[in-house]
C-alpha cells in the first residue's frame, strides 16, 4: 500500500514520511510500517535524511535517464539470451497479460507492465539480473505514469509496441526484437525527460 502511495505520486519526491501519520492512513500499527520503511529503502523509493528520517527518493533528470539507460543494457541482455528458449505457453502468457494492461486502471498498469517483461525475460535463468532489473521498474513507476499521462499516444504506442515484441519473439526475429525493445524504452526515457526539461523552464 505504501509503495502504491509513493509510485502514484501521492506521496511525492521529497516528501517526509513520518511512521505516525503512515499508520495512521493505513490503519496499521508502527511495526509494519517499520518494516516496510525498510524494504522500500533496500529497493531505492525511500531515503534516509540525517536530521529528517525518511523521505521520499528524489530522482534528478541525470538519475532518471541513467537508470533508463542502465534498463536498456540489462533488458536487452536478457532478452537476447531468453529469446531462443521462450515457449508457445510464454508467448499465451504474455498476451493475455497486454491484454489486461488495455483496460487496466493506472494503478494496475505499472505491475502488468513488469508481469510481462519478467514474463519474456524469465527463459533467460538469470535470476539476479531479473531481480535488478525489476528494482529499477519499480523505482521508474512513478515516473513512467507520468509519461503515460503526457499524452494519450504514448499509452496507445506502448500498447502496440508490446504487441509487435510479443510477436517478433514468437516468430524468433532476434534482432527485430532487440531492436525494438531498445527503442521502446529509449522512446519513454527521451519523453519523460524532454517533459521534465519543460516543466523546468516554466
Amino acid at each position: 500500500m505504501l509503495r502504491e502511495l509513493i509510485v502514484s505520486n501521492a506521496y511525492t519526491q521529497g516528501h517526509q514520511l513520518r511512521q505516525d501519520e503512515v499508520a495512521r492512513r493505513l490503519g496499521v500499527s508502527h511495526i509494519p510500517v517499520r518494516a516496510a520503511f525498510q524494504l522500500l529503502e533496500s529497493e531505492g523509493l525511500i531515503t534516509n535524511v540525517p536530521y529528517k528520517g525518511a523521505v521520499v527518493t528524489r530522482l534528478s533528470a541525470a538519475e532518471i535517464e541513467e537508470y533508463f539507460d542502465i534498463r536498456a543494457t540489462m533488458e536487452i541482455d536478457l532478452l537476447k539470451r531468453a529469446i531462443a528458449n521462450i515457449t508457445p505457453e510464454t508467448i499465451s502468457r504474455a498476451r493475455k497479460i497486454v491484454e489486461r494492461m488495455d483496460t487496466a486502471p493506472p494503478a494496475r498498469w505499472g505491475e502488468l507492465n513488469w508481469k510481462l517483461h519478467e514474463e519474456l525475460y524469465a527463459a533467460a535463468n538469470r535470476p539476479t539480473t531479473l531481480e535488478f532489473v525489476r528494482k529499477i521498474h519499480d523505482n521508474l513507476d512513478r515516473h513512467v505514469r507520468i509519461q503515460m499521462s503526457i499524452a494519450d499516444v504514448n499509452q496507445r504506442r506502448a500498447h502496440e509496441e508490446h504487441i509487435e515484441l510479443i510477436d517478433l519473439c514468437e516468430a524468433g526475429d532476434h534482432a527485430g526484437a532487440l531492436k525494438l525493445l531498445r527503442s521502446h524504452i529509449c522512446c519513454v526515457r527521451d519523453d519523460l525527460l524532454d517533459h521534465l526539461e519543460r516543466q523546468s523552464r516554466s
